[in-house]
């Protein structure tokens, strides 16, 4: 049985490549983020069962708004589906400055943060709740906050997977960009363990991640993306597709038991 996460981009480029990758790959379950309406549009047409929600309004301009979605797509039927809604937080001024310069690069501030869930029957008669989420780039305090509430939607009855990038930054000299985007100085030092935080709590809600290690996000040199499993899921094998299809990130794969 294989879960597949991928974060694609959205102002992915190369959309043909992308589609005709997803057409081929082989997934019992495939969780997606920043899903632009275009690609929504085409994998609505796809012959799975499928799920959705907004990932993320990016505030181009005053005027112009861009939503984005999380989604899960399914080769085995959705039996429950739920969503979750992050909450908004304020932007210091260095914060404004930093993204008002970036625009230039298609940076925005956002709105409306969200996450979607579904239970699902992998073959052995047993739901498991898998999650599509997208935790945010805007500081580890804030990505905390939204992984607690990812984990409040965690049924203990219910086997669960959490896919998706979580924006965990563990190359030190990137970690300035915390600071950039609101989080305290203290969190932005080299040295901030933000890897060893997470990692601490995943086993704290007894969750393994079996793609420890790998680096997902070649400019950030670190592991973004995630396919997390509770007790009662076992990895047969974990990786990193190598090819990237005009994202950012690479996709990520485990196949578990059932």
């Amino acid at each position: 049985m294989k879960i597949y996460s991928w974060n694609v981009y959205c102002y992915n480029t190369k959309f043909k490549e992308m589609c005709k990758f997803i057409d081929n790959l082989d997934f019992d379950v495939l969780c997606l983020q920043e899903v632009t309406p275009e690609l929504l549009a085409y994998i609505k047409k796809m012959p799975f069962h499928l799920t959705y929600h907004v990932d993320v309004i990016r505030l181009m301009s005053d005027k112009r708004q861009e939503k984005n979605y999380v989604a899960i797509l399914s080769k085995h039927s959705i039996a429950n589906q739920g969503t979750l809604q992050f909450f908004d937080f304020g932007f210091p001024l260095h914060t404004r400055l930093f993204i008002g310069f970036m625009r230039m690069f298609q940076w925005s501030f956002v709105t409306e943060r969200g996450a979607v869930y579904a239970d699902i029957d992998l073959g052995n008669g047993v739901l498991t709740r898998i999650f599509s989420v997208h935790l945010t780039l805007w500081g580890p305090h804030n990505r905390a906050q939204e992984f607690e509430a990812v984990v409040g939607h965690i049924q203990p009855e219910l086997p669960a997977i959490v896919c998706g990038d979580f924006n965990v930054i563990e190359y030190g000299p990137m970690k300035i960009l915390n600071w950039l985007l609101g989080a305290p100085l203290s969190q932005a030092v080299p040295w901030y363990p933000e890897r060893d935080l997470f990692e601490e709590r995943f086993e704290g809600v007894k969750l393994k991640n079996p793609l420890k290690g790998k680096v997902t996000h070649n400019f950030s040199r670190s592991q973004l993306d995630h396919i997390l499993l509770s007790d009662g899921v076992k990895a047969c094998r974990a990786w990193v597709h190598p090819e990237l299809h005009g994202s950012d990130h690479n996709p990520v794969g485990v196949e578990i038991e059932t």
